[in-house]
């Protein structure tokens, strides 16, 4: 701009010195005017030049920009022209580049966050195909390859009529399949439509609600229990404190029949009172404590208690665990196996997956039927002339606050097998 402005002055002073002098002296006037002329015109090309420059380096960067390309930056040196122009998209393509960084970094977090979920998503286009999943959806479809771009039609007609039905249905709907262990999963799936860039597709969320649904039916009886304890205690005191009473007033009298029914009425009492403190304590147990398991010494604890033959070595792989907890589950197994076959072999396996490791209980009695070990886990359910139902169902509390689980299956050459599942 400086230089376009002292140009102008040049030349304005030129014409004043042509017009005063020109008669006088024309040879130099002149000269004078040829170079300056010339100066002019070298200045005039150079700032063509540079224009040019300018406006193909804006050409470039815009066409950067199209491309999706903002890392593009513009040379914005005050000499140049349309430096201000220069400068100003810099400035833009450094909000863009910024912008897209932190879209980036929002999408990345996203995508974590859906391939971390235990929600299986499916997202399929208005030709039927899947245009995206997340890894939980790979794991519970079991599908070599991407699931993207498959055809969603025929992969939903490969799956089970329970799938198959709460698929095609719209909305929610809840339903029960079972696993590779043939324990019974209870799934909730919902379908809705949304658009995506301009496009109709459908989104499919399926996850499984038993671990939900175990825990708030424990949860149900952890409620019954402290309401009848409640109510057995409050009965209980009084008939106790009158029970003793009745005693001294029997041993004064000298009546040996009377004291033969205080005595039945005490012991039923405590009884009664020692049977409400083993439910208390189905809903009073304590988060595990973790420590490593030390192998050698917790086998031959619990072979102290229940003898059993161990059939596979001990495992190497690192297990944290409540100690105490885990035995006393293992102990409760163990007593129960002996108490199916008091004179059979016991056998324990310990076997080490890809992310949990199983401890095998095996015996040879008579196993169990369908219904028993549907309700072998329920509170107050027990098959035994004196049993409280309430070694299994602490099991289960205890193994499932180690995110673990149960399985009774009955063995094909006899018996039962009783599988604990713990994650690594």
């Amino acid at each position: 701009m400086k230089n376009s402005l002292a140009l102008v002055f040049l030349h304005l002073g030129l014409l004043i010195l042509s017009y005063l002098y020109a008669q006088d002296y024309p040879f130099f006037i002149g000269t004078v005017v040829i170079i300056l002329g010339g100066v002019s015109y070298k200045i005039l090309t150079m700032k063509q030049h540079q224009h040019d420059k300018a406006l193909r380096s804006l050409e470039h960067g815009l066409q950067s920009l199209r491309d999706n390309d903002f890392s593009v930056s513009l040379n914005d040196k005050n000499e140049e022209p349309n430096h201000h122009l220069i400068s100003e998209f810099n400035q833009t393509s450094e909000k863009l580049r910024s912008e897209r960084q932190h879209i980036y970094q929002r999408e990345m977090l996203l995508d974590k966050v859906l391939n971390a979920s235990p929600m299986v998503m499916i997202l399929v286009d208005q030709r039927g195909k899947i245009v995206f999943t997340n890894s939980q959806a790979q794991q519970t479809f079991n599908v070599s390859g991407s699931m993207i771009g498959r055809d969603w039609p025929s992969l939903v007609r490969s799956l089970a009529v329970e799938f198959q039905n709460a698929l095609q249905n719209q909305g929610e709907s809840i339903f029960t399949l079972s696993d590779a262990d043939g324990q019974q999963q209870a799934w909730h799936a919902s379908s809705s439509a949304l658009r995506v860039h301009q496009a109709q597709h459908h989104l499919y969320l399926l996850k499984t609600i038993t671990q939900e649904l175990s825990k708030q039916e424990v949860a149900t009886w952890k409620k019954v229990i402290s309401v009848i304890s409640h109510e057995l205690n409050n009965s209980i005191a009084p008939i106790s404190s009158m029970c003793h009473s009745g005693e001294l007033l029997a041993n004064k009298l000298d009546e040996p029949r009377l004291n033969r029914v205080f005595n039945t009425i005490s012991g039923r009492v405590n009884h009664l009172n020692d049977f409400i403190k083993g439910y208390a304590s189905l809903t009073k147990i304590k988060l595990p404590q973790k420590a490593p398991v030390q192998w050698p010494q917790l086998i031959e604890q619990l072979s102290s208690f229940y003898p059993f033959e161990l059939q596979s070595t001990l495992p190497n792989t690192t297990l944290n665990v409540d100690i105490a907890q885990i035995e006393q589950v293992l102990l409760n197994i163990l007593k129960n196996a002996h108490e199916a076959d008091p004179n059979g072999p016991i056998t324990m396996n310990i076997t080490v997956q890809a992310k949990h490791v199983d401890i095998e209980i095996c015996d040879n009695g008579p196993g169990m039927s369908q219904e028993v070990i549907q309700n072998a886990l329920l509170p107050f359910y027990s098959t035994k002339h004196s049993g409280t139902g309430l070694g299994l169902a602490l099991s289960r509390e205890i193994i499932e606050a180690h995110q673990g689980k149960l399985i009774f299956s009955n063995r094909d050459e006899g018996g039962l097998s009783v599988c604990v599942v713990l994650p690594c």
